[in-house]
């Protein structure tokens, strides 16, 4: 992941971009307006990161298993829940 910083627009960037070798990421998008010599320039800015395709799918299949851990935490957790309740 390179961390590309803050960046600036005149459009509001797409949230994720796919090329063919990167995927781009765009967080923390927010309005911003500044006036340069009497000329007022709005656009957006926000925070953009890159990542390498097959590091961005493995990032995605990591978030993928640790979100299925904790559904079935919390499943379990719900389960003894309804025992404890006598709801079943």
């Amino acid at each position: 992941m390179r961390d590309l910083g803050t960046q600036r627009g005149s459009s509001r960037p797409r949230e994720i971009e796919i090329t063919n070798n990167a995927v781009f990421i765009a967080t923390d998008i927010q309005p911003y307006e500044e006036t340069v010599n009497d000329t007022v320039i709005s656009g957006y800015e926000y925070h953009y990161y890159e990542y390498g395709k097959d590091e961005y799918i493995e990032l995605l299949v990591t978030n993928n298993n640790t979100t299925n851990a904790k559904l079935a935490e919390l499943e379990e957790q719900l389960a003894a829940a309804k025992i404890l309740l006598g709801v079943e």
